[in-house]
């Protein structure tokens, strides 16, 4: 057996069912071995970056590893921006590629572990044939184990060596942090219980360990009012203790009650500079961190009290201790004088600026919303538009990501792409901007040729938006970032897949008949207004109040 077949099937042996790629002659052989021989799934991307993107997307709705497989050289510098958002997010992709022919001054010769070192991600090489299922065991068990994105050294020159391989064992799960130190727990209580304002802030790992319903509990206990991340959105939708987003999206009720807080209990949370506003928020407060990585305390924020632990397993420590303490139960008046102010701020709605032929993206969202079946996944891009969707796109936790943590526009569709692939029950939809759709949009040619149900929506104000608010406040003219684009709708179609443009809001129930019967890939081309004024002439939707 040559070494391209072993690691086919050692692919297929340790549970990899699909691998997110380009072809070239770095992979090409154990790619089409593993496809033909062993019943794996090759989704082909049209960009070795957009490659990476949907690893990326694969791994954080499943919480498994994503697979991304490109050739050498210009294939590998072309995954940078996508490898980077990856390490940003601690999300857990394995990329294998390979080291060029052992000749002089092969022309796509490159230095791999320079590249991986820049991305921030780790690297291994394949150094024996007979150990290419061990290595790929290895490296699939490092990534599941440190959510460290993990660069794969499988050499050209190694390929079609004959070797007789061990079947590699299977990756062990990553490894559950023991129960808490009583100790800190009961610091953690006292802390909680002696403090006047207390708060909890819950993260993605919170999502993830399944600790939504100790929170309550505790909060309840406490009389406390409840947050979370981005990541963790609609977590506590619908309770009492709710308070929606911590940081720069938060709305003024939160941020007024964030102003009197004097104690934050965050669970599975990175305290990321978005979620603190640089640490403002948490200024004057005693902090509690929860996180089952030690590296997590004090990355962003100072920590005064650092727990490591399974955050589920923290919290139904101190919902048990605080049993046992039988502490005085609080007034109960907090939350509901909170939860009152919030209700009465909902009720004050916005003022709607669709018409005229645009519409306005805040209603885009809200419509949008009443047609998803239950399951479905939301990724959005990132700029000008998302607070819109952020704000007004309801998410089952668990089934939201955003690509964001470089900071780079563009790698939604390719995200969402990934996200579809391992979720097919249901819709997959992208919210983007019309800057970072004309960035990926090639993708959705790989959604139309694999049949991946993706809703597609581009908010299309015509310009980049955040640069059209930035050359306003500098009194120079906005017009500079506009841009006139193709129509999406159109270039979709050329693409092979659905698409409908909408310009007034009734015209969502186009969108609702298709997503109905199942049309995906669908692409839905929001027009909008760059400037966001009100239109001219008033029609039934303008100044209505949501």
């Amino acid at each position: 057996m040559k070494t391209y077949q072993l690691a086919a099937l050692a692919l297929s042996e340790l549970g990899v069912g699909t691998v997110f790629g380009l072809m070239g002659d770095a992979n090409l052989a154990y790619l089409g071995d593993f496809v033909e021989n062993h019943g794996g799934e090759f989704v082909a991307a049209v960009a070795e970056g957009g490659a990476v993107s949907m690893a990326d997307g694969y791994a954080r709705m499943t919480g498994g590893v994503g697979v991304a497989s490109v050739t050498h050289g210009p294939a590998v510098t072309n995954c940078t921006t996508a490898l980077v958002e990856a390490v940003r997010s601690r999300s857990a992709v394995l990329l294998l590629t390979g080291s060029t022919p052992d000749v002089r001054d092969h022309f796509q010769d490159f230095d791999l572990e320079g590249f991986a070192r820049l991305a921030g991600a780790e690297y291994r090489r394949v150094r024996q044939a007979a150990a290419v299922g061990a290595d790929i065991a290895e490296a699939l068990s490092r990534v599941a184990t440190t959510r460290t994105p993990l660069v794969l050294d499988l050499p050209y020159d190694l390929l079609e060596v004959a070797a007789t391989g061990e079947s590699p064992r299977a990756v062990p799960s990553p490894p559950v942090p023991g129960a808490p130190a009583a100790d800190l727990v009961d610091d953690a209580l006292a802390a909680l219980l002696g403090s006047a304002r207390p708060l909890i802030l819950a993260g993605r790992g919170a999502v993830g360990s399944g600790a939504r319903d100790d929170i309550l509990r505790l909060a309840r206990a406490l009389d406390a009012p409840v947050m979370t991340t981005l990541l963790a959105k609609d977590l506590f939708a619908g309770e009492p203790e709710n308070l929606g987003i911590h940081g720069s999206l938060s709305h003024a009720v939160a941020i007024e009650e964030l102003g009197r807080i004097d104690c934050v209990l965050v669970v599975g949370a990175a305290l990321s500079s978005f979620t603190t506003d640089n640490t403002a928020l948490l200024a004057g407060k005693f902090v509690i961190q929860i996180d089952d990585r030690s590296d997590a305390f004090g990355r962003f924020a100072p920590v005064d009290l650092p727990i490591t632990g399974d955050a589920a397993k923290v919290m139904h420590a101190l919902c048990k201790r605080l049993a046992e303490a039988d502490a005085p139960a609080p007034s109960g008046r907090r939350v509901t004088q909170l939860a009152e102010a919030v209700r009465a701020l909902e009720q004050k709605g916005y003022h709607s600026i669709s018409g005229g032929g645009t519409v306005d993206m805040r209603d885009a969202m809200a419509r949008l919303a009443a047609l998803l079946p239950p399951g479905s996944q939301v990724v959005t891009d990132i700029g000008r538009f998302s607070t819109a969707a952020w704000k007004y796109l309801p998410v089952e936790p668990g089934r939201f990501t955003v690509p964001g943590a470089f900071g780079s526009i563009g790698l939604g569709i390719a995200t969402a792409v990934g996200a579809a692939a391992s979720h097919r029950d249901a819709p997959t939809v992208c919210v983007v901007g019309d800057g970072g759709a004309m960035m990926g949009l090639t993708e959705l040619s790989t959604a139309v040729r694999h049949h991946l149900p993706v809703v597609l929506v581009v908010l299309d104000d015509h310009c980049y938006g955040a640069e059209y608010l930035k050359l306003a406040g500098l009194g120079l003219k906005p017009a500079h970032s506009e841009v006139e684009w193709p129509g999406f709708a159109e270039t979709a179609r050329a693409l092979g897949a659905r698409a409908v443009t909408v310009r007034e809001v009734d015209e969502f129930a186009q969108v609702a008949a298709l997503i109905e019967k199942g049309n995906y890939p669908l692409v839905v081309e929001v027009k909008a207004d760059p400037a966001r004024r009100r239109p001219h002439v008033a029609t039934a939707a303008a100044g209505r109040a949501h």
